[in-house]
């Protein structure tokens, strides 16, 4: 056997080994989700916090309201409806986003892979609530960044049967109030396939001081963030042209919901102006669709002084079963 031959067998007979090495440590399967108590698990094997408040012991909820938090958030911000609607007879989940201030993978927060990864949680965690209450209507409740997974969620869910009873878009991001020009988004779009993981804070682009952004009728960004545990200071460009692309799908997926949808906005909000949540919901198709505006409070507005006001009209809404 020829030196050549030799040398060729024995760099075949090492691939096979890191092959099979490396198959050793690959998924052998998808991962089964499930409901846990010290965290839930999605699709892909990912665990994540997650908190319930249920409807009065012993008592079958007369629905349950699914709550997505937005950027920067986490599940324990919806504790105001959390305290209230379990008393109206909703029980009331929500779970911490993946690449956010809760995820137990320190370097992933302010992260994510692609958009759809967002959107295939809440798949997966509203099929494993519909099977711990069979029978009862399930609503999605998503604030902010929420509201887009939320929006594009239900739109690519057209038709299942066993889509959300109706949804809640508060704080809708409807589009942005600080344009980006077209060549600046080329940019940034260049920027982020060239180095994904670069992070910025939302100040560095849009040009704002971040402390000075009003968030409710009595805070400011910076306020609320100095005593907020999962704040995060700064996102990769992924994530934020992946939210972009979000943005730019709006149109679409309003145009594809036909279950009932309801839309709670300010119009003093930082984020969108009152014309682009207009827009945006004069673009759902659905025949069972509401906007309710609050004058008085800002983005967070279940931290606002009309809170109260704004639960009092979720359960309303929710009792109606959208309509």
């Amino acid at each position: 056997m020829t030196n050549l031959v030799c040398r060729w067998l024995a760099l075949s007979a090492l691939g096979l080994v890191l092959f099979l090495a490396s198959c050793s440590s690959m998924p052998t399967g998808q991962a089964r989700p499930e409901l846990r108590p010290g965290g839930w698990v999605s699709y892909d094997g990912k665990v994540m916090p997650w908190q319930e408040w249920p409807a009065a012991a012993g008592l079958k909820p007369r629905g349950v309201v699914i709550a997505v938090h937005g950027l920067s958030g986490a599940a324990s911000d919806f504790w105001f409806i959390g305290d209230k609607l379990p008393a109206q007879g909703y029980a009331v989940y929500a779970y911490d986003l993946r690449g956010q201030g809760k995820d137990p993978v320190k370097e992933e927060r302010g992260d994510i892979g692609s958009a759809r990864q967002w959107m295939r949680d809440l798949e997966a965690f509203h099929l494993l609530v519909r099977k711990r209450h069979p029978g009862v209507p399930v609503f999605w409740y998503g604030e902010s960044l929420g509201s887009l997974i939320c929006l594009h969620t239900a739109a690519s869910r057209l038709n299942d049967r066993q889509d959300p009873a109706g949804i809640v878009l508060a704080s809708p991001v409807a589009g942005l109030r600080v344009t980006v020009s077209g060549f600046r988004r080329f940019l940034l779009e260049t920027a982020a396939t060239l180095s994904p993981r670069s992070r910025y804070s939302l100040g560095d682009l849009a040009g704002v001081d971040e402390k000075k952004i009003q968030v409710t009728s009595e805070t400011t960004h910076g306020a609320q963030m100095a005593v907020t545990e999962h704040h995060i200071n700064s996102f990769t460009l992924r994530l934020l042209t992946e939210i972009g692309r979000l943005l730019d799908a709006n149109p679409d997926a309003a145009k594809r919901l036909r279950m009932p949808v309801l839309f709670l906005a300010s119009p003093n909000d930082v984020l969108s102006s009152p014309d682009q949540v207009q827009g945006l919901f004069s673009q759902v198709r659905s025949p069972k669709k509401r906007l309710l505006w609050y004058t008085r409070s800002y983005h967070l507005l279940l931290h606002d002084v009309q809170k109260a006001e704004v639960t009092a009209d979720l359960v309303r809404w929710l009792d109606r079963k959208g309509r």
